[in-house]
């Protein structure tokens, strides 16, 4: 049966001394705060395993890191997953486990991952040297290190507006449409559900497309002349 307890006040929490062995103090609601003769505070949810009904214990951080209202509100919510048969403690290593993924899959890794599929492509040895010695040379320094999941279309314009204050805006157009493909491969391997990059193209200046002098018939006696 769960303990009765008066509901713990911050002034409390704060003072809390344990002597010689570990006090725990009881908030209600299965909510503790054990304390130890060193000074460490940990709050601990103490309760029975949807499945197995055994009893559980499941820690939710250190005070001060982990304030009173806060250890209530995590004790309310999971609460909120038992009652759904949901072990919350299982839930809380999910939760870790996808954290560590969307921190792994971050622009480069992604792209050296559909850099690898590119590869297989039909094309020239040096057009797939230079694909990927563009992407290192002008997007990794700005966001190469961001989990792909955070990126918005300003992170890739921040990063291609340097090119274009250069005056490459070939380079720009040829850069940006590498950033999709890698984009649009995160979509289709399941990271992100939509591509932020599609339009970032809008946000810069089209090239002008310069075109070959032609050589009129009538100079082309003159022009063979002087080349002789």
């Amino acid at each position: 049966m769960a303990i009765q307890a008066k509901p713990l006040t911050n002034t409390e929490v704060k003072a809390a001394k344990a002597i010689d062995k570990e006090l725990s103090l009881h908030d209600g609601g299965e909510l503790l705060l054990f304390v130890k003769p060193s000074g460490t505070k940990t709050w601990r949810f103490r309760y029975y395993h949807p499945q197995t009904k055994k009893r559980t214990t499941l820690t939710f951080g250190s005070y001060p890191a982990v304030s009173l209202a806060e250890a209530r509100q995590r004790r309310e919510a999971a609460k909120a997953l038992i009652s759904k048969g949901i072990d919350p403690q299982f839930h809380q290593q999910q939760q870790r486990e996808q954290e560590q993924a969307i921190n792994l899959n971050t622009f480069a890794k992604v792209s050296a991952d559909w850099y690898e599929v590119k590869k297989s492509q039909p094309l020239a040895e040096n057009t797939i040297k230079d694909i990927w010695r563009s992407l290192e040379k002008y997007v990794f320094p700005f966001i190469g290190t961001l989990p792909i999941t955070q990126l918005t279309a300003r992170h890739f314009i921040t990063a291609l507006e340097p090119i274009q204050a250069s005056g490459k805006l070939e380079t720009v157009k040829r850069v940006s449409q590498r950033i999709n493909e890698v984009m649009d491969y995160a979509v289709n391997s399941g990271l992100i559900p939509t591509n932020p990059a599609t339009k970032i193209r809008k946000a810069f200046q089209t090239p002008v497309k310069t075109h070959m002098p032609t050589i009129r018939p009538e100079t082309l006696p003159g022009l063979m002349k002087t080349l002789s």
